[in-house]
């Protein structure tokens, strides 16, 4: 890092010009999981504070011992904001100087998230026993279009794209995106994932009534981005494994704001990534991957470091 008060901002237009590839993305987060594993992060539980009934902003700090990076994402989703024509989820991420704790960068937190969110997808995928043949995703707004994106960069092989939206014209995007794959646009979101390797749910408003997933195929990889809005209770019961991304942001939620009467989860995936559990090669196999703050400091890392290299972005004295 530079000595002097400069303070490097990349936007969004920034950050897509980088061009990153999803193989670049999930590398770095996969590498986030290796030092995790290795007990090289920290990473406390995120606190919460709303100005809405419907909303949340989250303070999302951690530190990657093994690639020595460290910095704060502070991120928002509201759902009012679909009505006004805004994007559901803003944030910003500052990375700091390690030596120092200088701020150093300032970087577009929605995009950041925006992308970080299916690479932890595409982690999961790599280190899951699949054959998958029939993805569904519940859900087509930017988690699902991005979960597509990476579910096809981890398994070229998918033959067909089920998908469901509330909006039929969202999902008729997502449909055209699927290439020369078979698509279709289902009725209900029981109807989408019947029968699929991959489930993928990304909805913002609760499921009523939720997924069972037990028409889904009998092997298949359940992956709820969207918490406990989309798939019931009983799905993670039922589960032959129960995973979570980290343990202790489980813990500080698990029955009090999220996740009541669920199961406790038999691993989190970096013992999985690391190769201290196997999953097994049947079954349902459950992946809930909250978001944290590991994931979007290891891809800031990855996007400051092209950035520098490539005189990308914007600085500004500070302080």
């Amino acid at each position: 890092m530079n000595t002097t008060n400069e303070l490097l901002i990349l936007n969004r237009r920034d950050l897509e010009g980088l061009a990153l590839t999803w193989p670049e993305i999930v590398d770095v987060i996969e590498d986030a999981f290796r030092q995790k594993a290795q007990g090289l992060v920290t990473n406390p539980p995120k606190p919460k504070v709303t100005s809405r009934d419907d909303a949340f902003i989250h303070a999302m700090p951690a530190y990657l011992g093994g690639s020595d990076r460290i910095g704060l994402k502070w991120v928002s989703g509201y759902e009012q904001n679909h009505a006004k024509g805004l994007p559901y989820i803003y944030g910003s991420v500052i990375m700091n100087d390690p030596e120092t704790g200088r701020p150093v960068a300032l970087l577009d937190g929605g995009w950041i998230t925006e992308m970080r969110t299916p690479a932890v997808s595409g982690v999961t995928m790599r280190h899951v026993p699949l054959s998958p043949k029939r993805l569904a995703i519940v859900g087509c707004g930017v988690q699902g279009r991005r979960h597509l994106e990476v579910a096809l960069s981890e398994h070229p092989d998918i033959e067909e794209v089920v998908v469901f939206d509330r909006s039929q014209d969202a999902a008729e995007v997502l449909t055209s995106m699927a290439g020369d794959r078979a698509t279709r646009i289902a009725s209900s979101p029981t109807d989408a994932v019947d029968g699929a390797t991959i489930a993928i749910t990304t909805i913002t408003v609760p499921l009523d009534p939720k997924l069972d997933c037990r028409n889904t195929d009998e092997n298949a990889l359940l992956l709820p981005v969207d918490y406990d809005d989309a798939m019931a209770t009983v799905a993670f019961h039922e589960a032959v494994t129960y995973s979570v991304d980290d343990l202790g942001q489980y813990g500080s939620v698990a029955g009090r704001k999220y996740f009541f009467d669920f199961p406790e989860p038999v691993t989190h995936l970096a013992q999985v990534v690391a190769g201290e559990f196997d999953v097994p090669d049947t079954g349902r196999r459950m992946f809930l991957n909250m978001g944290i703050a590991m994931n979007d400091i290891a891809l800031s890392s990855l996007v400051l470091d092209r950035a520098m290299e490539r005189g990308v972005g914007t600085t500004v004295e500070f302080p």
